[in-house]
C-alpha cells in the first residue's frame, strides 16, 4: 500500500478546495491545520491494530490517526498543489523532549519549513514549526524506512503468536484525549498500550500539560492484569520521558493525600472509559478491576 496518493481524484479535490482563494504556502498551511482542528482526531481506536501506517485516503475516510498518518495527508495534499515536500523524522521537538516523531517539510525559498499537525505543536506551531533535531526524507525514502518498520513489527508479532499485534507493535500510542484547551493551555491524556515479550499487555496513561513554553507531565499510571498504579513527577529531570522524576508507584488508594491533584483525579476518569473501550478479551485485560 502506498502512503500517498497525491494523483487520487479524492486528494485533488481536497487540494483544490482547501486552496481557493488563498495567498501562498502559510495561507494554505494554516487552513489545513484548521481542517485538522476541525475534523481529525489523534487516535487509532476505531482500528487499533490495523492499518500499520494510515494513507492520506485513510485519513480521509477514518478521520483519525496518529503524526505520520497525519503527516501523510499533509505530504499528498501539498505534492498535489506542486509544492517540494519532504518528510520530517524528528529526534528532538520544539520544547527539547526526545521524540519519535513525524511531521512534514515544504520548500519555501532556499529552505524547508517544518509544518506539523500534531497537538500541541499545531496549536502555537504548526507552520513553520521549530524542531530541534529531525532528519528530511523524500516520500520514497520516508515510505521505505516505514515500509521497513512494517515488516518488523509484523515479523515480531508473528512470533508473539498473533498477527493482529502488529499495529500495536508499530504504533502502540493509541488515543490522545483533551482535557484542557485554551489560549494558553493545552492538557490531554495520552494513552500507549505496550505488548511485552510473551505478548502481555500493558496500558500507560500520561496527563501532558502544555504551554507554548513547557511541556510536562505530573502524573501517569501502569495499567496491566496486576491493576493499576501511579507515578508522580516529583524530582529534576532532563526530559519530559526521563524515568528520574518518577516518585514510588503508588495504589489509587495509597496515593499520599499531597498528591491528590485535578490531574490525578482526571487521569482515573479517563483511564475508566479507556478501558471501557477496548477489547478485554483479546487484551487479556479484566477492565473491572479498574473501574
Amino acid at each position: 500500500m502506498e502512503y500517498i496518493h497525491p494523483n487520487d481524484k479524492a486528494i485533488i479535490d481536497f487540494a483544490k478546495n482547501i486552496s481557493q482563494g488563498s495567498n501562498g504556502l502559510k495561507d494554505i498551511c494554516e487552513k489545513l491545520l484548521s481542517w485538522f482542528d476541525e475534523n481529525i482526531s489523534y487516535s487509532r481506536m476505531n482500528a487499533p491494530f490495523f492499518p500499520l501506517q494510515r494513507s492520506d485516503l485513510d485519513l480521509l475516510e477514518m478521520r483519525s490517526g496518529t503524526c505520520g498518518d497525519f503527516s501523510n495527508l499533509l505530504a499528498s495534499v501539498l505534492s498535489a498543489l506542486n509544492f517540494d515536500v519532504r518528510y520530517a523524522y524528528v529526534h528532538k521537538d520544539c520544547y527539547g523532549d526526545e521524540q519519535d516523531h513525524i511531521s512534514v517539510a515544504v520548500k519555501e525559498g532556499n529552505k524547508y519549513v517544518l509544518i506539523d499537525a500534531t497537538q500541541p505543536y499545531r496549536k502555537w506551531y504548526g507552520y513553520d514549526c521549530p524542531h530541534r533535531e529531525y532528519d528530511l526524507l523524500t516520500p520514497q525514502e520516508f515510505e521505505r524506512k516505514m515500509k521497513d518498520e512494517e515488516g518488523y513489527w509484523t515479523a515480531a508479532a508473528q512470533r508473539l503468536g498473533n498477527p493482529l499485534y502488529a499495529g500495536l507493535l508499530y504504533a502502540p500510542w493509541i488515543h490522545s484525549q483533551c482535557v484542557i484547551n485554551t489560549d494558553d493551555r493545552l492538557d490531554d491524556i495520552f494513552f500507549l498500550l505496550s505488548i511485552g515479550n510473551r505478548g502481555e499487555p500493558t496500558l500507560y496513561a500520561y496527563y501532558q500539560h502544555y504551554s507554548m513554553q513547557e511541556h510536562f507531565i505530573p502524573v501517569m499510571a501502569k495499567i496491566d492484569k496486576g491493576g493499576a498504579s501511579y507515578r508522580f513527577s516529583v524530582h529534576a529531570h532532563r526530559g519530559i520521558w526521563d524515568d528520574a522524576q518518577w516518585s514510588q508507584a503508588y495504589s489509587e488508594n495509597s496515593v499520599p493525600t499531597n498528591l491528590l491533584s485535578a490531574e490525578f483525579i482526571q487521569l482515573k476518569q479517563h483511564i475508566a472509559k479507556m478501558l471501557n473501550r477496548l477489547n478485554p478479551t483479546l487484551l487479556q485485560i479484566d477492565s473491572s478491576c479498574f473501574i
